[in-house]
């Protein structure tokens, strides 16, 4: 059988009442062109091979290992074990539409090495918030209309690491994007690892803006991105995405060793996002990245998320003065980049929403719907 298009590879642990919807989701794509790849590192998979058992469907190829590793390890043996000419990587809570098969033959047709897209989230049904419970919703950020646009991915890159790190929409990756198997390659032959660094995502964001020669952004939907009490987003609205580095078992056994000393060691999305882009970019010796890293935005976005650790962060900041002055630099500047975003953001006044949504499944429905009036890519 030749290798498929795609592989949608889906590194797990101990979430299994979001997997078997996001997979049983993913099976409606009538194509045989895919594959799902799971790669769950569950210590007990009795539930899930239960699952798997009564579905009969060769698209999807089921990995399992008992021992404990880290989240790096066994996103790495996602992808080993895949073996699509593109592969997309997804959390458990998500799923995929079918028109990430016309965006990958595009990118094929057009030798690009990777692709960014618009993804709605979806709140599912156990989802909460910190001041108050809401529905479970499906909404939209930006609407799709088909244009496709060349991305510089190092300037993209820069972009990011002035900012003190993060995921913009139109910065390739292979979470949530579309990354060609050859580039993939590249980056393991160089650093031994597809995600150079603790949080996947950014890690991997960050290698793939390195490596990759030719990057298009495609404005339709791909993906619907799920956000379940038991994620990183769900932990943020509940004020938990927070604490001690050494308590979070998905994390490499060595991360305090390991730990960039500019970066406050202590536990949350924005500084793991630092760490694992600064320290992607160590292992690619890209020093002239690394080097307009902006610390301040780090601390004072940081700060903002986090009043409770102020202390904290008092004390971090004293030890040199340098950092002290890039943290009120950052603050000063976060603050104009915040009004200019929610300006800019209530001007465009693309935000759409659909309360009534309540399985991942109807989300993917809906979103197939709207990216099915894209005819073509223009």
């Amino acid at each position: 059988m030749p290798n498929p298009l795609v592989s949608i590879i889906v590194p797990t642990y101990n979430r299994y009442k979001y997997l078997k919807e996001c997979i049983s989701s993913m099976l409606t794509i009538p194509s045989d062109d895919f594959e799902i790849v799971i790669q769950d590192n569950t210590e007990d998979n009795r539930e899930i091979i239960a699952y798997l058992s009564k579905i009969e469907d060769q698209r999807i190829k089921y990995f399992h290992k008992k021992e404990h590793i880290s989240v790096m390890e066994n996103s790495d043996l996602a992808v080993k074990n895949s073996s699509g000419k593109y592969v997309c990587m997804i959390g458990d809570d998500d799923t995929v539409c079918s028109s990430i098969l016309k965006a990958a033959s595009y990118c094929e047709e057009h030798n690009f090495d990777s692709c960014c897209f618009f993804f709605p989230g979806f709140n599912w049904y156990d989802m909460t918030f910190e001041a108050k419970k809401e529905e479970a919703n499906l909404f939209f950020d930006e609407k799709a209309d088909g244009s496709t646009q060349l991305i510089d991915a190092r300037k993209e890159l820069l972009q990011s690491a002035r900012q003190g790190g993060g995921l913009g929409n139109k910065m390739p990756r292979l979470y949530h994007g579309l990354v060609r198997r050859d580039c993939l390659d590249r980056i393991y032959q160089k650093v031994g690892s597809y995600f150079p660094g603790p949080s996947p995502d950014m890690a991997n964001g960050t290698a793939v803006c390195l490596e990759a020669q030719k990057t298009v952004f495609i404005s339709d939907y791909l993906i619907v991105s799920g956000y379940g009490h038991e994620s990183a987003r769900g932990e943020g609205n509940r004020g938990q995405h927070y604490g001690k580095l050494d308590e979070k078992p998905w994390l490499p056994k060595d991360i305090l060793q390991r730990w960039n000393k500019e970066i406050p060691a202590i536990f949350s999305a924005e500084t793991i996002i630092a760490q694992s882009m600064t320290e992607a970019l160590k292992r690619f010796e890209a020093n002239d990245v690394l080097k307009e890293f902006n610390y301040g935005n780090l601390y004072a976005t940081f700060w903002w998320h986090h009043r409770d650790a102020t202390n904290k962060m008092f004390l971090f900041l004293i030890k040199k003065p340098r950092r002290l002055l890039r943290f009120v630099q950052g603050v000063f500047r976060r603050q104009k980049e915040r009004k200019a975003y929610f300006e800019n953001y209530t001007a465009k006044g693309n935000y759409l929403e659909y309360p009534a949504i309540k399985s991942l499944t109807d989300a993917k429905s809906v979103t197939e719907e709207l990216s099915a009036k894209i005819t073509a890519y223009i």
